[in-house]
């Protein structure tokens, strides 16, 4: 009787970086605890073992597969290191990256990651804090960047939620402008004016 061999299965060009993919997928679609390896060996197309080649465990995939989805230049564009942050250009920005599926693909997994496992969601934060609230902190430059720029974070992570994991009308279908118009005031507010309810609005607002 034949046995099933183990390991990349020959002739389909397999790779890390496939299983990565792979794993990026089940995760979006599962969540962390319902991805199995079996499940994402079958989505890259090799045997289990394969995985367990270039992965420790699946906390090793995971490891692998949370990268951030947009690259260091698209932050910097959406975020200038001279302080000069626009609310409108930067929903903008991050709504039209939203429309590429592979870019909306990763943040969805990323999502569905953080809010179905504890470790992962140490992990997701780390990211994020990195990737995009330490540049939108050093962007805003004041002694509450942190939590201006973390109220940003919030609101753009809601629309995320709403837009891409959970889909929630008419969240979900409406047009860039539609929710740039909605919900820059409020993004404005948190990047340079007041946010004290005590204290008149700032003059500095940016458009």
């Amino acid at each position: 009787m034949s046995t099933k061999p183990l390991g990349r299965r020959p002739g389909t060009g397999s790779s890390r970086g496939d299983i990565v993919e792979a794993a990026r997928r089940e995760f979006a679609e599962r969540g962390y605890e319902r991805a199995t390896i079996r499940s994402i060996a079958a989505n890259a197309n090799v045997d289990p073992a394969t995985i367990y080649h270039f992965f420790d465990d699946k906390n090793d995939l995971l490891t692998a597969a949370l990268e951030f989805p947009v690259s260091d230049d698209v932050i910097r564009l959406l975020i200038p290191a001279d302080g000069d942050v626009s609310a409108t250009a930067l929903l903008t920005g991050v709504l039209e990256l939203w429309q590429e599926p592979e870019i909306a693909e990763r943040l969805e997994a990323l999502i569905r990651v953080a809010v179905t496992h504890p470790d992962a969601a140490a992990g997701v934060s780390a990211l994020l804090r990195k990737s995009v609230l330490g540049p939108l902190i050093d962007g805003i430059g004041s002694d509450d960047a942190e939590l201006r720029a973390g109220l940003v974070g919030a609101q753009i992570a809601g629309l995320a939620l709403f837009r891409l994991v959970m889909p929630f009308e008419p969240i979900a279908n409406a047009s860039i402008e539609e929710l740039v118009e909605a919900v820059s005031p409020t993004i404005r507010r948190y990047l340079t004016g007041a946010l004290d309810a005590n204290r008149p609005d700032g003059s500095d607002e940016q458009a």
